[in-house]
């Protein structure tokens, strides 16, 4: 009956060794799971797991590491990146990294804390064991995404080739490297000094892969921001060329427009009619052009106080202006901060705007209206863009859907991927008359 009942606790310590491979990549990742899709991906790793182990053993891991490529293909709306796979290696390291760092001293731990026991807990140690690693990874992962929130997948995926992939073959190096000695460890019941000494060196590597990642996602970080603020220069530049243009034209305006009354009054006293209609034809009537309502909308700008912004909204303005499309922008209070990383907000902001213009100026009235307003709660940004009305809402967010044609709708895909990393950030998307529209909505908990 004893040996019945350690035998369970043992495939039970299985079980929970294969579902930790789930929970670590579940944490790493953050893809959004449902209950169900839990339950289900549960199932199946618990059938592969045990029927892999049955038949190679510890050697059964490297087809959970295949099991979370393919998860992460379905999450990816069946595309694979290098990312995903990348989540798949550090799951199946960092599984046996912990439980390998723990494992000697929570054997002392156990046999300290038992040692005047008679029961049989042979099992104990490689059931907490067995548990601790994505506890421990859980907790050290919220650590870092306290301390560094700013970390952006999007930075990550663009630039795989210089930070994750370099990573990933460190990852399988060390994967070829320990399963094989683990293998030996679970056959002999223990590991020579050379094979403990090797086990050290991997982990070491797999500290140096983490501090890789590190190192070179900033690096990258540090070179979007400079190449931000160098865009910003120049879109500055334009928007105060823009506005000493206005200034020079209501200049104009304000030093004819005493000559211009007085022509009036003179027709209007005389009842000069005819008079009357000739200086209005041919001094006030073209006057119109001088307060378009671009102009008007530049002029609102000085409500903006965060100058990345107001670089990019200057910038599409003055193109959405030279393609003869009519742009109205409302800020009727002072915009202080933007409540989100600048970076992923500034790149979606460009990708909304550029979408809006695209798809204007295929309509025959052109035109885009942009608000952005706030209260003590949440932050609105809210663009709209005259349409032809032939966007298929469902499948607006899918990797390479566009109505502009195959391969050219990476944008919205783009702005999703940001959005999964922004809790606190959400996107309303409506079609309705010709008129479409995307409001974003950031609530001020999520304040960066």
């Amino acid at each position: 009956m004893m040996l019945k009942v350690v035998e369970i606790m043992y495939q039970f310590i299985i079980a929970i060794q294969i579902v930790s491979f789930f929970f670590i990549f579940r944490s790493i990742s953050r893809y959004p799971f449902t209950i169900k899709e839990i339950s289900m991906w549960l199932a199946i790793f618990l059938t592969i797991g045990f029927v892999s182990t049955y038949f190679i053993g510890i050697w059964g891991a490297i087809i959970l590491f295949f099991c979370l490529i393919f998860m992460s293909y379905v999450k990816n709306n069946g595309t694979m990146t290098t990312l995903g796979v990348f989540y798949g290696a550090y799951a199946l390291v960092m599984n046996s990294f912990l439980g390998y760092l723990v494992s000697e001293p929570i054997t002392w731990l156990v046999s300290f804390m038992f040692k005047q026991s008679t029961a049989n807990i042979d099992y104990l140690p490689y059931l907490i064991t067995a548990i601790a690693p994505p506890i421990i990874n859980e907790i050290g992962l919220r650590m870092v995404r306290h301390y560094f929130p700013q970390l952006n997948k999007v930075i990550l995926q663009e630039s795989s080739k210089v930070i994750l992939l370099p990573a990933i073959v460190l990852l399988i190096i060390i994967i070829l490297s320990v399963y094989p000695i683990l293998s030996i460890g679970n056959t002999k019941g223990q590991h020579s000094s050379y094979q403990n000494t090797l086990l050290v060196s991997m982990w070491l590597l797999f500290i140096i892969a983490l501090l890789y990642i590190h190192f070179q996602y900033y690096q990258q970080r540090k070179r979007e921001i400079e190449k931000s603020k160098n865009e910003q220069l120049i879109q500055l530049k334009d928007y105060t060329t823009q506005l000493e243009n206005i200034y020079d034209e209501f200049k104009g305006f304000r030093h004819d427009y005493a000559n211009i009354l007085l022509t009036l009054e003179d027709g209007i006293n005389r009842e000069d009619w005819v008079q009357v209609k000739d200086v209005y034809e041919k001094t006030v009537k073209p006057t119109r052009q001088l307060i378009r309502n671009n102009d008007y909308s530049f002029i609102k700008l000085r409500n903006l106080h965060v100058s990345e912004v107001k670089s990019i909204l200057a910038a599409k303005m003055l193109k959405a202006e030279q393609l003869k499309i009519d742009v109205s922008l409302e800020i009727e209070e002072p915009i202080l901060k933007i409540q989100m990383d600048m970076i992923s907000f500034t790149r979606i902001l460009s990708i909304l705007l550029d979408n809006a213009i695209e798809a204007a100026a295929t309509t025959e009235q052109s035109k885009i209206y942009i608000v952005i307003l706030e209260d003590a709660a949440i932050q609105l940004i809210k663009i709209q863009n005259s349409s032809n009305g032939n966007v298929n809402l469902r499948r607006l967010d899918e990797r390479g859907y566009s109505t502009k044609g195959n391969g050219r709708g990476l944008g919205l895909y783009i702005v999703q991927q940001i959005l999964k990393q922004n809790k606190f950030v959400s996107i309303e998307t409506e079609d309705q008359s010709n008129i479409f529209s995307q409001t974003l909505r950031i609530r001020k908990t999520g304040e960066q």
